[in-house]
């Protein structure tokens, strides 16, 4: 009993060792910001903001690797994974709210909602951007750009080790771009990053600033959603720049967005210019369903409405939003733009749930999911219908190949979709009770749920601490999916179990 004793102590000490280089990371993310004092010297003031808990963060991750040297582990227990993953979400967030607290604008729980909305790349915000600082509003973008690829994901491809690799894996990246884990670490982030330099160098061709372009670039890849303008894309209208440099902004956004949200092998199949197999591939197909069913919808929307006032406005505007929603990023060309829905909300928060890809920066409940229930479905029907004596395969096409689907994976697809569609409804009825309509909790908190950030009305630094919790745990459960918190508290829940049956049984 002493030795499993001593041996789950152990644990527990190298778990709080492996923070050592989270703790450090975000100390880096926070110090990031300083290099604009090179351009804006008059937001010297803000220096001690991030400077201060970005140097006492490198100390103090440095202090605890420096005194859990001999602590590692080798190959992590059952859902112990799981574990890790959630506490370096939480250690993350709250290491990175505390610049937005010193800075004086917000309360701990804004910060903690800013700094959850960034890393898990919602969008929705509190902040008054006209109002804020060049260094303000770069941090909301580094959350989101260390957040979308996932902040694991970083770490495992700095450190390259088995260790890393394992939580690589327990944070939901399951699909493999090459036959190395390490390898596949590093492809999503040179495709994440080429992405994002090519957009913002697409963004400054067509009359964006350089400090603009940089931070919707990084919001579009990752999904986000965070802008630098009250009016996010629409503040780039004809009017301002120009009508062929607004359309080329437009464009440019929704092909990062499009980017951001398709599964990284599918990406890379496309790269290397097996088109057959990314056209085929399952959650490709969802996708162009949901954008060719949803685009001529709100271009009606738009222009019934009197919101567009030609027909070329409509397409492009309803183009970009739909894309903006299926890719749950919330950039908006629309100014307030779910209010203006009507009837077409029903479409939208469908579009909301469904989200983007596995294996992307996009939240929802994922195409690869509502790929495989639709194929069950089909499947469960088809052998209802036909001579029970004939047997038919069942399968899925990934990536140009067809794989095979098991009873096993029909049932866990199934039950995270009603997990998924429950919490929903429970967040929502959380919000009902703070008074709010149930039309505009549903939407909200779905919105939240799928990592979307469009708004309807009721996020504002006018929330309550109530109504902003809410939300909070919205978004880190669907950032990180639902299995990772259920199996990380089982874990957690089972060892303080064990160790409180082993006291008693010493005690005896």
């Amino acid at each position: 009993m002493v030795k499993n004793e001593n041996s789950r102590f152990s644990d527990y000490l190298a778990i709080f060792g492996s923070l050592a280089y989270v703790i450090m990371m975000v100390g880096l993310i926070t110090l990031i910001p300083l290099l604009l004092l090179f351009f804006y010297p008059e937001e010297a003031y803000q220096l001690p903001c991030f400077a201060l808990p970005g140097v006492l963060a490198i100390f103090s991750g440095y202090l605890i690797k420096l005194f859990t040297p001999r602590h590692s582990i080798k190959n992590l227990e059952r859902h112990q994974g799981s574990v890790i993953v959630l506490l370096i979400w939480f250690v993350s967030i709250l290491i990175g709210a505390i610049p937005f607290v010193m800075s004086g604008n917000y309360t701990f729980t804004q910060a903690i909602f800013e700094t959850t909305s960034g890393f898990t790349t919602t969008g929705f915000t509190v902040t008054d951007v006209e109002n804020s600082t060049h260094m303000i509003l770069l941090y909301r973008s580094i959350l989101h750009l260390f957040g979308g690829v996932g902040l694991v994901l970083i770490l495992s491809s700095i450190l390259s080790n088995v260790y890393g690799m394992q939580l690589f894996s327990a944070e939901g990246h399951t699909d493999r771009l090459t036959p190395s884990l390490i390898h596949s670490a590093r492809t999503i982030m040179y495709i994440y990053l080429g992405s994002i330099i090519s957009g913002t160098i697409l963004y400054v061709t067509f009359h964006m600033s350089l400090f603009d372009a940089i931070n919707h670039a990084i919001s579009a890849v990752a999904t986000g959603g965070f802008s630098t303008k009250e009016n996010s894309i629409g503040y780039w209208c004809a009017e301002r720049v120009g009508l062929s440099n607004s359309i080329g902004i437009d464009i440019t956004t929704i092909i990062l967005m499009l980017v951001g949200s398709t599964n990284f092998m599918a990406t890379l199949a496309l790269l290397r210019g097996k088109g057959r197999d990314f056209i085929t591939h399952s959650e490709t197909k969802v996708t162009i369903f949901l954008l060719s069913l949803a685009t001529p919808l709100i271009t009606v929307v738009l222009l019934t409405s009197g919101i567009c006032d030609s027909v070329l406005s409509a397409i492009d505007n309803a183009t970009f939003q739909v894309v903006s929603v299926i890719s749950t990023t919330g950039l908006s060309s629309v100014d307030n733009f779910l209010p203006k829905l009507g009837y077409a909300t029903v479409p939208v928060l469908l579009m909301m749930i469904v989200g983007g890809h596995t294996g992307s920066t996009a939240g929802g409940a994922k195409a690869g999911r509502i790929a495989l229930a639709f194929k069950s479905l089909y499947y469960d029907v088809r052998e209802n219908i036909v001579p029970r004596r004939i047997i038919n395969s069942r399968s899925i096409n990934k990536f140009g190949k067809q794989m095979t689907i098991t009873k096993d994976d029909q049932s866990q697809n199934y039950t995270y979709l009603l997990i998924y569609i429950m919490i929903g409804f429970l967040g929502a009825f959380g919000l009902t009770l703070n008074g709010y309509g149930f039309r505009d909790s549903m939407i909200e908190f779905f919105s939240a749920l799928g990592t979307v950030g469009m708004s309807i009305g009721i996020i504002g630094p006018d929330m309550n601490n109530c109504t902003m919790w809410i939300f909070i745990v919205g978004m880190i459960i669907a950032r990180l999916e639902v299995y990772i918190i259920i199996l990380a508290l089982a874990r957690i829940g089972t060892d303080i179990k064990d160790s409180i049956s082993e006291m008693r049984n010493k005690k005896k």
